[in-house]
């Protein structure tokens, strides 16, 4: 038979490391941005990989076009602004 001195020591380890456990999953829980963070990496992560195959699935030519708007979006969006504008002054044009 056991020691009542041991297991009594097994006891207060055992409650010790389940006590530890449960303040880090309150903290984890308390931790708001913390948390919101980790799920936008996560989301940043999926989308990513979601982006890549949906590239790699196009036509080659239209897939380096692509890439090139990746690698320069400055042009992209001046190019997308311009469009808007020009789209915004034929419709107040026609009125």
């Amino acid at each position: 038979m056991s020691d009542p001195k041991e297991q009594l020591q097994r006891d207060v380890e055992r409650t010790r490391r389940e006590l530890g456990e449960t303040v880090e999953a309150l903290a984890h829980k308390v931790d708001v941005p913390g948390r919101v963070k980790e799920q936008a990496h996560e989301t940043v992560v999926r989308m990513t990989a979601a982006t890549n195959q949906a590239i790699e699935s196009l036509p080659d030519p239209v897939a380096q076009q692509v890439e090139k708007a990746r690698r320069h979006p400055g042009a992209v969006a001046a190019a997308l602004i311009a469009l808007v504008v020009a789209i915004w002054a034929i419709s107040r044009r026609n009125r």
